[in-house]
């Protein structure tokens, strides 16, 4: 039959509907579908709901790259860091969304832009191809299969910072920092602080630590003119490609944040979320008294 043989042609995809239930087929009938990259979601979306982990999160917030509407984030996933609602209480939590009873956090987003300058920064008639994307928790530059340090150049407003010698650095928002960052070492910076972190990735050095810089700074990130190989870049662990010494990414403050839901507010919802998933000051057995004489 014509039902079921797809929904949605007008999309440009089906989803298969034979052998399923027919009070189902009704409600699969109304759903849209779009494709991505190709159809602007933010014209067409009102408010998400998100089903999953805090990596079905960071997908969600790629299918955005201009405005987002705003997520509310069931946890069934693994960690849930962000995903602060239980799935079982759905109807009573969409219902206090509908009745605008629940607030929001705006967390803030990087926009990086890959630029290649070609195989030599002198030559006038080199190709310089910008690539923009939305990032919620960070770039990445690492060395990738290259067995030697990579050697990475920051700087800040066009100022030389300093060069990064080690397995590669990450360039984090607050919301990253609970992500790679928290594995360098990098402090945990609630999702309202206005900042940029830096951290280092195993670095050749006693004293290169973290750092946070003002939301307001550009960074630039390029590999030193002495790199003996090339590099890696990823922007939320996607969209992973070759950076070499042809290749700069600028990375500023997007003017596009993440708005969540929130269960209980921003505050409690993340410390919330370090005491319960990431075990933050967590001890098994608290300290006895001194005998009283």
């Amino acid at each position: 039959s014509t039902r079921s043989s797809g929904i949605n042609a007008e999309y440009g995809q089906s989803i298969n509907t034979k052998n399923l239930d027919t009070e189902f087929i009704g409600l699969i009938e109304k759903i849209k579908v779009w494709k991505i990259g190709k159809d602007r979601l933010n014209n067409k979306i009102d408010f998400i709901a998100c089903l999953g982990g805090d990596g079905t999160l960071l997908y969600a917030s790629s299918l955005f790259q201009r405005s987002v509407p705003p997520i509310i984030a069931f946890s069934l996933g693994s960690l849930g860091f962000l995903t602060p609602f239980d799935f079982k209480e759905f109807p009573t939590t969409l219902n206090k969304v509908l009745k605008g009873t629940l607030g929001f956090t705006l967390r803030n987003r990087l926009e990086a832009t890959l630029w290649n300058k070609g195989s030599n920064d002198d030559d006038e008639d080199a190709v310089i191809v910008p690539e923009s994307l939305q990032v919620l928790n960070e770039v990445v530059i690492h060395r990738g299969i290259y067995s030697g340090v990579c050697m990475v150049d920051i700087y800040c407003d066009d100022f030389f910072v300093t060069t990064v010698i080690g397995d590669g650095v990450i360039v984090a928002t607050p919301t990253g920092s609970t992500a790679y960052a928290a594995a360098t070492g990098a402090s945990i910076v609630a999702p309202s602080v206005p900042c940029f972190i830096i951290a280092p990735i195993c670095p050749h050095s006693l004293s290169f630590r973290p750092i946070m810089v003002p939301l307001n700074c550009i960074l630039k990130c390029k590999l030193n003119n002495d790199a003996r190989g090339d590099a890696l870049i990823s922007f939320d662990g996607r969209h992973r490609q070759d950076f070499t010494k042809s290749h700069v990414v600028e990375i500023c403050a997007s003017e596009f944040p993440l708005p969540c839901i929130d269960k209980e507010g921003s505050m409690q919802d993340w410390f919330n979320g370090l005491q319960t998933t990431l075990q933050w000051n967590g001890r098994s057995a608290t300290q006895k008294p001194m005998d009283k004489k």
